[in-house]
């Protein structure tokens, strides 16, 4: 995108399904959205204008960059979506939905047979509310449990004053066990309840293993469409648990020609190889600086979707040590930098050592302290190893690895933030030991002469004669320094 207008990446757009995240000038991440044609749904942004919205029209010009994520199909991006805007919190996310509040589910339980129902009011009654769910298809996750766990959805008192003569449509479709009609005990729905309860409660397994069931027994049977609609019912599920765990469940298929690909199976094959539970969106990176054991400093710096997002980078002066000793160095920052992150909630799926076994174990001492249970790896510079357990064997990767170009950029982007800050604080240091020499220069007038010239071992006479405040003495001094 460097390279290219934002029109010019418009025209690139795969007619694809995927997710969409508009950002700003400064890189963060405003708006999230999702399509079945992602191509389609971006253009549509910047055509017709007439057709905005208050909201919409208020976005648009904030966008300077658009990143696209694709996927198999529109329920993984609509996962991934969810996923995205309860972790980023995009600005425009929040507006367009500052007129109406997020759905819940509700489950009726102070009734004899509960019903199940959506709802946007929480009530102080007796019911039990989960959500809210930031994602749009809280009525289709409705009709998986009516479907799979056959609760009523009709506002019908039970028991009724007399029997119904007939089944209801839901009933005949096998969507109700039909307590109206004596079909079903209280006993034997109140089971029907606790598994929606728990299933909503973020306990999936028992779910996905029904419908696995029934989907082997709907194929054996040839009956491919039920398959399918049983396929969908289970994404659906996975929904549900997306919102409740954070797991992003996705297979984002490969292309061997694209940027976007490359990264999609490196985050993909790390997911694999180093069996993490999600998807490693947000990678950040530490390393130690430490050249002679003067200046030694830490860097962090933060990688989302396989790219570099500065407004995550950290620098740190040591404060604790002196001498060189670089694993008590990477404790300090470990423990400075993750403490601040997990009081503001604020944790990467995956966090990158520069080292081997004797810093992992380093920097996995630091975070068990603190309560800490991320995925933490190390790569050696020498032979590429990864290590990310404290015993096993180190893992190594093919040169042409897609995952492990991925580390060795966040890898090198650490050390090299790392370098920088060193190198600005001896060059710092040099300078002030030039101004100590002089004798006369109190802190005040040191830094004022730091603050108006662009190098203290180049000052131009011009530059002298303009400091203000600085006595003859003390300039002919600093001629001298030139």
């Amino acid at each position: 995108m460097a390279f290219m207008s934002l029109a010019e990446k418009i025209k690139t757009i795969p007619e694809k399904s995927g997710v969409y995240l508009m950002k700003d000038s400064d890189g963060r991440i405003i708006y999230v959205g999702k399509s079945a044609n992602l191509k389609d749904r971006v253009k549509s942004y910047f055509l017709d204008k007439s057709r905005y919205d208050r909201k919409v029209a208020a976005l648009v010009p904030k966008i300077f960059d658009i990143e696209i994520m694709t996927t198999q199909n529109e329920m993984e991006a609509l996962i991934l979506e969810s996923k995205l805007i309860k972790k980023y919190r995009p600005k425009y996310n929040v507006l367009f939905k500052d007129d109406k509040t997020y759905p819940y589910i509700k489950i009726s339980v102070n009734e004899d047979f509960p019903r199940v129902s959506l709802t946007r009011r929480v009530l102080p009654d007796s019911g039990r509310y989960f959500g809210p769910y930031v994602f749009g298809s809280v009525g289709e996750v409705i009709k998986v449990i009516q479907k799979t766990f056959k609760l009523r959805s009709c506002r019908l008192a039970l028991p009724p004053e007399r029997i119904p003569e007939r089944a209801c449509l839901k009933e005949e479709l096998k969507f109700c066990t039909a307590p109206c009609l004596g079909k079903t005990t209280k006993e034997e729905y109140a089971l029907q309840v606790k598994e929606v309860i728990n299933f909503l409660s973020g306990k999936q397994k028992e779910l996905e293993q029904k419908l696995d069931a029934k989907m082997k027994k709907a194929s054996e049977k040839l009956d491919y469409e039920q398959a399918a609609r049983l396929r969908d019912q289970k994404e659906l599920a996975q929904l549900i648990a997306a919102q409740n765990t954070n797991e992003v469940h996705m297979s984002l298929d490969a292309r061997e020609d694209s940027k976007d690909t490359q990264i999609e199976k490196a985050l993909t094959d790390l997911r694999v190889l180093l069996s993490l539970r999600t998807l490693p969106l947000t990678i950040e990176g530490v390393d130690i600086s430490n050249i002679s054991g003067t200046n030694a400093v830490g860097s962090v710096v933060r990688f989302f979707n396989g790219e570099p997002d500065k407004n995550g980078y950290r620098k740190f002066r040591i404060k604790t040590l002196s001498g060189p000793d670089d694993t008590g160095m990477l404790r300090e920052v470990v423990g400075r930098k993750y403490k601040r992150a997990l009081e503001e909630k604020k944790l990467p799926d995956l966090i990158l050592i520069d080292g081997g076994r004797g810093q992992l174990n380093a920097a996995k001492e630091v975070l068990t302290a603190l309560g800490i249970q991320i995925p933490l790896i190390s790569l050696a510079k020498r032979e590429e190893e990864i290590y990310f357990d404290v015993s096993s064997s180190p893992l190594r990767l093919k040169k042409d690895s897609a995952a492990l170009h991925l580390l060795q950029y966040v890898r090198d982007e650490a050390h090299r933030f790392a370098i920088n800050y060193h190198k600005t604080l001896r060059d710092r240091t040099t300078v002030s030991s030039r101004l100590d020499s002089i004798k006369g220069i109190g802190e005040k007038t040191k830094r004022m002469i730091l603050s108006r010239v662009k190098d203290v071992n180049n000052i131009s006479l011009q530059e002298i004669e303009s400091l203000t405040g600085v006595s003859k003495t003390i300039k002919e001094k600093l001629k001298g320094v030139s």
